[in-house]
C-alpha cells in the first residue's frame, strides 16, 4: 500500500514538471515569435519549436493562405520532405489541413480509416504526391488554424507515424495556442512588412521628385540660357555653342539635305571627358561622313559610329517647326551615360529654340528673296516704273556699275528630284542652300550684285564697278561665272549646271533684253542632252540675231549648207580642220596668231586652210562667203547638233 501512495506521488510530480516544462517552453515561443517581426523568420521559428513543445510531433507543416490563387501553400515545414511538399497547394476544404482551414476551427484525426478520408478529399495531383512527402504511413494528425480576429490565415498540421492515439486533447488545445500565437506574429510581420514597403515606395518616390526637380531646374537653366541666346539675337552658331557645353558633347545643326549649319565642340572639357570625345578634325569628318551615308530623310533615324574608340553612339534628332521638319542636331551619345535623362531634355529645349531660329532665318531670307523676285519681275516687264530706281538702290543695285546678267540653271532638275525621292520641304531646302550659297560667293567679289530665283535658275544681276575698261570687265565677269560654276561642282557634286553671261548694260531697261540673251543661249546649249554648258553671249556676236529665229530648222540648214561637209570630212578622217577654223576666225584672220595658238608651222597652216577651202566649196578671202562661215562657226560653237552631219 505504501509502494502505490509512492508511485501515485511520483506520477503526479512527473505530470507537473511536465506540465511546467510545457508551459515555460509556450512562454518560451511566445518570446521568440515576438524577437523578430520577419515574417519567414518568424515561420521558421514556430515549425521548430512545436516537436518542443508536443513530444509527439514527429512531421509539422504551416500552410498560409494565398488569396491570389485561393489556396493553401507550404510556407515552412520539419519532417517532410521539403520540394515535394511545395509543389502540394490545397484548396480551402480538400484534405485535413483545408477543412480546419475552411470551418476555422481545431481537429484531430486519428487511424488510418480516418485519416485515409482526408486524404481521399485530395485533388487527384495531391492525391499523388501525398506519398512522396514522408516515405511512413501517418497515424495521428492534428490541424489547427491560423485563426486572427476570426479570420483564417492559414493552419498547421502536425503528424506522427507511430500510433493513432499519439496526440491527446491537450496536445490539441496546446497546438492551438500556439497557432493563435502564431496569428498574432504573422500578422504583425505583415503589417510591419506592409508599412517597411511603404517607408520604401515613399523613398523612391521623393526620389523621382527630387530627380524631376532637379530636370526641370535643368530644363529652366537650359531654356534660360538658350532662349536669352536666341532673344540676344547672337544667332544659330551661338546656340550651338552652348548646346555643346551643356552636353559636353560636340553638336552639329544639319538642314534637310544634311549640311552643316553650325558646330561646336565645347569649350571647356576635363582630361576624362577629353579621351572621349573626338577631336575637332575627326568630328568634321564624321559629319562629312555622316552627309555622304544618309541620301534621304527616312534614313535620319539613328546613325551608329562603327568605330568603338570613342564608346558610344551619335544619335540624330529632328528640328520641326508643327509638322513641318527644318533640320537635325547631330550629337554624341555614351554608352550606360547617366546624363542620358538629361541629354534628352537639353536637345528637345534646344531643337525648339534652334526652330525658332531657323524659321526667323528663312523667314527674313525669303522676304528678301521675294522682294529681289519681285524686282526681276518689274525689270523683265515691257514698261518700268518711274520709282523702279528708288526701289532697285534698297536692294543694292548701283547705277555707276556695269551689270551682266548671268544664269545659272539646272540642269535636268526634275530627274533629280525623281532619282532622289525629293519631297517638297527638301526641295524648298534646296533652293534656298543654292541661293544661300551663290549669293555669298558672288557678293563676297561684287557686292553690289544682286541674286535672286526664278522657277529652278538662280538669276544673278552681277555689278562690277566702272573704271576699267569694259573688255577688261567682261573678263572679270566671265572669270566670276566659271568661278561659280567650279564651286557649284564641288558643293553639289551629283548635279551638274549649266551657265549663261550676257553681254553688258549699264541701265534697267536693258536688263530685259539681256536677260532674253542669256536665256535663249541656255534654252538652246543647255538640259539634259548638253549639261554643264557655259555660254558667254559677247562671244555669239551677230549669231545670237540668228538665235532669236523661229524657224529652228532654216538655222540647221543654214549650218550644214556652210560647215556640213568639214564636219563630216573630221569624222571620217579623225582630223580636226574644223577647230583650225574656228581659231583663225578667232585670230581675225592672222596668220601669225593662228600658227601661235596651234602650235603648227606656217606651212601646215597654210596647207589646211587650202584644203578647208576644197572641201566647203568657199573662199576665205571672199567677204561674202568670210561671214557666212563666220555666222555659221558661231552657231556651231553655240550649239554643235545643228549641222545634221555632225
Amino acid at each position: 500500500m505504501t509502494y502505490s501512495i509512492k508511485t501515485t506521488q511520483y506520477s503526479s510530480k512527473k505530470a507537473n514538471r511536465l506540465e511546467t516544462d510545457r508551459l515555460r517552453k509556450i512562454t518560451e515561443v511566445a518570446r521568440l515569435l515576438t524577437a523578430s517581426l520577419e515574417t519567414t523568420t518568424v515561420v521558421q521559428t514556430i515549425i521548430e519549436i512545436i516537436p518542443q513543445v508536443i513530444p509527439a510531433v514527429e512531421a509539422c507543416v504551416l500552410f498560409l493562405y494565398d488569396s491570389n490563387i485561393d489556396r493553401l501553400v507550404a510556407r515552412a515545414s520539419v519532417g517532410f520532405i521539403a520540394n515535394t511538399l511545395q509543389q502540394i497547394q490545397l484548396k480551402p476544404g480538400e484534405s485535413m489541413s483545408g477543412y480546419a482551414f475552411l470551418h476555422n476551427r481545431p481537429v484531430l484525426y486519428a487511424g488510418n480509416m480516418n485519416i485515409q478520408q482526408g486524404i481521399d478529399s485530395m485533388t487527384p495531383q495531391n492525391r499523388l504526391l501525398q506519398p512522396q512527402i514522408t516515405p511512413m504511413q501517418t497515424k495521428s494528425v492534428m490541424c489547427a488554424p491560423l485563426d486572427f480576429k476570426g479570420r483564417a490565415l492559414g493552419v498547421i498540421t502536425v503528424n506522427n507515424f507511430q500510433a493513432t492515439d499519439a496526440f491527446t486533447e491537450f496536445d490539441l488545445e496546446l497546438l492551438q495556442s500556439l497557432a493563435s500565437q502564431a496569428s498574432i506574429s504573422i500578422e504583425n510581420s505583415r503589417l510591419y512588412e506592409e508599412q517597411r514597403q511603404s517607408i520604401i515606395e515613399l523613398a523612391q518616390l521623393n526620389q523621382i521628385i527630387s530627380h524631376q526637380h532637379q530636370q526641370l531646374e535643368h530644363a529652366l537653366h537650359i531654356h534660360r540660357t538658350l532662349s536669352g541666346l536666341a532673344l540676344q539675337n547672337r544667332g544659330l552658331v551661338a546656340i550651338t555653342q552652348a548646346l555643346a557645353d551643356i552636353l559636353g558633347q560636340p553638336v552639329a545643326v544639319l538642314d534637310l539635305l544634311f549640311n552643316v549649319l553650325a558646330q561646336a565642340q565645347p569649350s571647356e572639357i576635363n582630361l576624362q571627358l577629353a579621351e572621349s570625345l573626338f577631336p575637332p578634325e575627326e568630328w568634321c569628318q564624321q559629319v562629312e561622313k555622316l552627309r555622304a551615308s544618309i541620301k534621304t530623310e527616312n534614313d535620319a533615324v539613328l546613325w551608329l559610329d562603327p568605330n568603338p574608340k570613342y564608346g558610344g553612339e551619335k544619335k540624330i534628332f529632328p528640328v520641326q517647326a508643327g509638322n513641318d521638319k527644318l533640320g537635325y542636331i547631330l550629337t554624341a551619345q555614351w554608352q550606360n551615360d547617366a546624363k542620358d535623362d538629361f541629354a534628352e531634355v537639353a536637345i528637345e529645349q534646344a531643337a525648339t529654340i534652334i526652330a525658332l531660329e531657323m524659321v526667323k532665318e528663312q523667314t527674313i531670307f525669303e522676304v528678301e528673296r521675294r522682294l529681289r523676285g519681285e524686282f526681276l519681275e518689274e525689270i523683265l516687264s515691257e514698261k518700268l516704273d518711274d520709282n523702279i530706281g528708288k526701289r532697285a538702290t534698297l536692294l543694292g543695285y548701283d547705277s555707276s556699275c556695269l551689270y551682266w546678267i548671268v544664269l545659272a540653271d539646272i540642269d535636268d532638275f526634275r530627274g533629280y528630284i525623281q532619282k532622289n525621292n525629293l519631297q517638297e520641304s527638301t526641295i524648298a531646302a534646296f533652293k534656298r542652300q543654292l541661293l544661300k550659297f551663290i549669293t555669298t560667293l558672288v557678293t563676297r567679289y561684287y557686292p553690289k550684285s544682286i541674286v535672286t530665283v526664278r522657277s529652278d535658275m538662280v538669276v544673278i544681276m552681277l555689278g562690277t564697278p566702272s573704271g576699267p575698261a569694259q573688255e577688261v570687265l567682261r573678263e572679270r565677269a566671265y572669270r566670276m561665272i566659271l568661278e561659280i560654276k567650279n564651286q557649284l561642282a564641288q558643293e553639289f557634286n551629283d548635279i551638274s549646271f549649266s551657265l549663261a553671261i550676257s553681254r553688258p548694260c549699264g541701265e534697267l531697261n536693258l536688263f530685259r533684253l539681256r536677260y532674253q540673251e542669256a536665256l535663249l543661249s541656255l534654252q538652246i546649249t543647255g538640259g539634259a542632252t548638253n549639261p554643264g554648258k557655259v555660254v558667254d553671249c559677247s562671244a555669239l556676236g551677230s549669231a545670237l540675231l540668228l538665235l532669236k529665229v523661229e524657224d529652228k530648222a532654216e538655222l540647221v540648214e543654214f549650218v550644214d549648207s556652210v560647215l556640213g561637209n568639214l564636219i563630216k570630212y573630221d569624222q571620217q578622217h579623225q582630223s580636226n580642220l574644223i577647230n583650225t577654223l574656228q581659231t583663225y576666225c578667232k585670230c581675225n584672220s592672222d596668220h601669225q596668231l593662228t600658227t601661235n595658238e596651234l602650235h603648227i608651222h606656217h606651212n601646215t597652216l597654210s596647207y589646211r586652210l587650202g584644203r578647208i577651202e576644197e572641201i566647203i566649196g568657199r573662199s576665205l578671202s571672199r567677204t561674202d562667203d568670210w561671214l557666212d562661215i563666220q555666222l555659221a562657226l558661231r552657231l556651231f560653237l553655240v550649239y554643235p547638233g545643228y549641222s545634221r552631219s555632225g
